[in-house]
């Protein structure tokens, strides 16, 4: 009698478990499927690239090896180059750099546009506002600082074979005029800015101290209105966003209670050029970042809350 109680338990809580709302999570193959429908839909080129980090692993992407204009995502290269340096010792991490004095070397965007000819700040400040607010004018003093030429050298020493910061003072010198001029700031592809992100994550862009301090920085992103907007704020992240006139960008991993991942999403050719929250670039990479965080995460609670959307920064 004590068997066959033992066995009915083991039948019910099998009954259970398949008509329960805790249902198993859908194959990548489905998640892929999704993605890629909400692409085809799309006004201009897409593409992503997704990387799960937990078991079992699986690597998923729609263009992924196609070339796009990285905008300000590229600045998280120029952030690896900044550590490396530091690494080597040919630069110091609270060593003083004066802002641009010419306004021509200065772009808006930020706050360091409107510093004082005669502000100087640390390396590592100059760092900060690149990669949290994204600042454009600390990116250009930072870019002629470290050399274009040592972050692309950066770049190519760690295997990436489509990633270059375009933009310089020397884009001639270097011969990188015409794909500057294509390709804007920077180019890349969905693949390999997720593998950036990856090799920071793995302590292989630098030293495990550089690394720590670049995921630390890379977690305290102002520019929060894509992917991480479909993530709790509890949920430990670090992401780098970009925008152009007809280009949006972001990639961030994410640390889920269903494991960790990194997503990588990118547009160009985009009809939509409103600079607004709305813009399709913005509402695709929403759309895709939140399919991805219920796929690894089916039964957690979390949705944007009503209104989240009149918050978002500007």
């Amino acid at each position: 009698m004590k068997q066959y109680n033992a066995i009915l338990l083991l039948v019910t809580i099998v009954l259970l478990g398949v008509s329960s709302p805790l249902c198993a999570r859908e194959t990548s193959a489905e998640l892929k499927a999704k993605m890629d429908q909400a692409a085809e839909g799309f006004h201009g080129v897409l593409g992503y690239s997704l990387i799960y980090r937990g078991k079992p692993g699986e690597r998923i992407n729609l263009r992924g090896d196609e070339t796009f204009p990285t905008a300000s995502t590229i600045k998280t290269a120029v952030m690896c180059e900044a550590l490396h340096q530091v690494e080597q010792g040919k630069v110091k991490w609270d060593q003083k750099i004066p802002v641009q004095t010419s306004m021509e070397d200065r772009q808006e965007g930020g706050f360091a546009y409107y510093f004082k000819e005669d502000t100087s700040l640390p390396l590592c400040q100059w760092v900060h506002l690149m990669i949290t607010v994204s600042d454009n004018t600390a990116t250009m003093n930072l870019r002629e600082f470290l050399g274009q030429k040592n972050v692309n050298d950066w770049l190519i020493s760690h295997g990436f074979k489509s990633t270059l910061l375009l933009n310089g003072k020397k884009c001639d010198e270097l011969g990188l005029r015409g794909l500057q001029q294509k390709w804007g700031l920077g180019m890349t592809t969905p693949n390999e800015m997720v593998r950036l992100f990856e090799l920071i994550v793995d302590k292989k862009a630098g030293s495990s101290a550089s690394c720590d301090r670049m995921l630390r920085i890379l977690t305290h992103q102002y520019w929060d209105d894509c992917i991480l907007s479909q993530v709790p704020p509890d949920a430990h992240s670090a992401a780098k966003s970009g925008a152009l006139d007809r280009s949006r960008s972001d990639v961030a991993v994410v640390d889920s209670p269903g494991g960790q991942y990194i997503l990588a999403v990118f547009t160009k050719e985009q009809e939509d050029q409103r600079w607004t929250p709305d813009n399709e670039g913005d509402l695709a990479i929403r759309k895709l970042a939140a399919l991805v965080w219920r796929h690894y995460n089916p039964n957690h609670p979390w949705r944007p809350p009503r209104g989240s959307e009149k918050l978002l920064p500007g």
